[in-house]
């Protein structure tokens, strides 16, 4: 029977992108979940061996955002049992809270493909990779520090577990819908649109090798043997 991951997707453009192509190339149960439809949304304990928190708009801090309570709580039973946890931006900064971390407004927006310094090159390759945040991570207790860019803590470790600031998952036409979602929202300037197109190869590729070396040593820290 295949290991099951569960991809956590906060909107509908926040999509798994890179990170569930190749979970489904290794040959894992890969479903989708979507908390921001409520807690009955959520997938139930013990249904996953593996999961991954995806971005979101939101801020991990905010109480009036009513799913990420129910999300915090199912992230923290997760730790708690053991299932490694992957989490990305948004799902960096709550599982950086869960592991006793905090997570802050930073003093000015990181958008951009960022070339990141990286303590060990084997496990977070140092990109570029593609930032879009506001929100900062201090680094929980315990965990290691293993890359930041020059306004922010990019990746830590502890165990099992693994939280990444910068968006491993991404294909241009996700970053797309992004933009999209963006100008309906409130707008999104002309140079900031290049600034997040500029890392795409001409098929709509970016930091796929690195990325895919980013989720298997995930995957290699989770204990388990994995393969299609």
């Amino acid at each position: 029977m295949p290991d099951r991951i569960a991809f956590l997707q906060h909107s509908g453009s926040d999509l798994p992108g890179l990170l569930g192509e190749f979970a489904t190339d290794l040959g894992l149960d890969v479903a989708v979940h979507r908390p921001d439809h409520g807690p009955d949304a959520l997938p139930e304990p013990g249904s996953f061996d593996l999961l991954v928190v995806m971005g979101s708009i939101e801020s991990v801090y905010d109480a009036s955002v009513p799913w990420i309570a129910p999300e915090r709580a199912l992230v923290a039973g997760a730790v708690d049992g053991g299932v490694p946890v992957l989490g990305v931006c948004f799902g960096g900064q709550l599982l950086a809270e869960v592991l006793g971390g905090s997570v802050a407004r930073g003093g000015r927006t990181e958008l951009g493909w960022v070339r990141i310094r990286t303590t060990d090159p084997t496990r977070v390759p140092p990109g570029p990779w593609l930032n879009w945040h506001d929100d900062v991570i201090t680094c929980p207790p315990g965990a290691e520090a293993v890359a930041t860019s020059v306004l922010a803590l990019q990746a830590f470790v502890q165990g099992v577990h693994t939280g990444v600031q910068f968006h491993p998952e991404v294909t241009v036409g996700v970053v797309h819908a992004w933009i999209d979602d963006a100008r309906v929202r409130h707008g999104v300037a002309d140079e900031d649109v290049e600034a997040l197109l500029g890392g795409f190869d001409q098929g709509g590729r970016g930091a796929e090798a690195q990325a895919r070396a980013l989720f298997t040593g995930f995957l290699d820290r989770s204990g388990r043997t994995f393969g299609a």
